[in-house]
């Protein structure tokens, strides 16, 4: 069937989708700050236990990373996010009713973090197996830009609404705003209209260990694939020991005001909104494989900016080191993302993407802690020099593998070729 002029947002499945989530996102994103805030000024928790809350949230994906994986493969997909969803909002909801209550505990905060991130890495895995299905192979890479377009607004957006919405009402009302959110993204899920789902048969399921170890195999004899995710976490851990660094460099180290520092990131991370956008009209004109390169490989020498930036006028430095990298890293995400859903076969996506996540995701806490190691025995401005520098240098291996002579990746028929 033809597709609408105006593209995917013509269309209901899609606008259905997308507006679900990214009301989603930007409930997420107001959690960023608003689940701290909670710590800090309800509970008066000091930086170690609002350290242990940002961990809790990610701890899930190396705690069940793998498993999940495997159950989205088993599940259909679109139920597995509807209960998600679901399940998010009910963990979320009782953080404002219990503050309410006087019944708020830091425990609690900490039990309700670690439920809504295990909640997440089910969506998260599948959410990237299911959208290749819904929208098909030609018009994904327009899918993953728009939805990559409005995460990256949301990020920029969140946690300034989390700020004003702490300030106003309470810093409960911010959770409370995001368990709301996810349950708009339910009612987008339900209103779908999506033929049933293929399942395997249950007597067709190897062993959990087993199709454990064929999501794993798929990535180690796919080169390409295999060489993308190490350049992802590579960068990924050079990026975030850099953001958990910026405000300390920023403010303290420079002097910068805390509200010049909040705008200043605030104008870095609009270039993920740019390089969302140019993604799919990028990949077009000069190819995916080729977009990819130049994103990852051109672009990141701009973050080398950051160490230069400082007070004054070198904020500008700083800003636009920010605004270039992080339009980069975007297009880069998009391009991984829809090489991966037309390249992996759909009953292996949940456990491809599951895998790939636990790698790249695995580096946060790894490149916070490391950056904080670095800060301490070198300085920040040195620790951010070194963490830029390893930022420049991780995508070059890319230069050894096929993707440098690709002008496009490859599709699921042509697989065979380049693994």
């Amino acid at each position: 069937m033809k597709r609408p002029v105006g593209g995917l947002l013509r269309t209901r499945n899609f606008s259905l989708l997308w507006i679900g989530q990214s009301t989603s996102a930007v409930g997420s994103a107001i959690s960023t700050v608003a689940l701290p805030l909670v710590a800090v000024s309800t509970l008066h928790a000091g930086p170690a236990m609002v350290a242990l809350l940002t961990a809790a949230t990610w701890l899930p994906w190396l705690l069940i990373g793998l498993p999940v994986g495997v159950w989205v493969d088993r599940w259909p997909r679109r139920r597995t996010l509807l209960v998600a969803d679901i399940v998010s909002a009910a963990v979320l909801v009782v953080i404002p009713l219990a503050a309410w209550s006087g019944a708020l505990s830091m425990t609690l905060l900490v039990v309700a973090a670690l439920l809504a991130g295990a909640a997440g890495v089910f969506a998260n895995v599948a959410f990237n197996a299911f959208l290749p299905r819904l929208v098909g192979a030609d018009d994904l890479m327009e899918g993953n830009a728009r939805l990559q377009t409005s995460a990256s607004v949301a990020l920029v957006v969140g946690p300034g609404l989390g700020g004003l919405l702490a300030q106003a009402a309470g810093a409960v009302s911010g959770v409370l705003i995001d368990a709301v959110t996810f349950l708009v993204s339910a009612a987008c899920l339900l209103g779908l209209r999506s033929g049933p789902e293929p399942r395997p048969s249950a007597g067709d399921r190897p062993g959990m260990l087993r199709q454990v170890a064929e999501g794993i195999g798929f990535i180690v004899r796919g080169r390409l694939l295999q060489a993308m995710l190490v350049v992802a976490a590579a960068t990924n851990f050079a990026m975030l020991g850099i953001t958990a660094l910026r405000v300390v460099f920023l403010v303290r180290a420079e002097g910068t005001a805390p509200g010049t520092a909040g705008l200043v990131i605030g104008v870095g991370s609009l270039g993920a909104i740019l390089g969302a956008a140019l993604a799919s009209p990028a990949s077009r004109r000069f190819g995916s494989a080729r977009t990819y390169l130049a994103a990852n490989i051109a672009a990141a020498p701009f973050v080398l900016l950051l160490p230069l930036g400082g007070h004054g006028w070198r904020l500008t430095l700083f800003a636009a080191g920010s605004f270039l990298a992080l339009a980069g890293a975007t297009m880069s995400n998009v391009m991984t993302m829809t090489f991966r859903g037309n390249f992996v076969p759909a009953h292996l996506l949940g456990r491809v993407t599951a895998a790939s996540r636990i790698f790249v995701f695995g580096t946060i806490p790894f490149g916070a802690a490391t950056a904080g190691l670095l800060a301490s025995a070198l300085g920040i401005r040195p620790a951010m020099w070194v963490l830029a520098v390893l930022y420049v240098l991780a995508p070059l291996p890319l230069l050894a593998t096929e993707a440098r002579t690709l002008r496009d990746f490859p599709a699921q028929d042509t697989a065979n070729a380049v693994r």
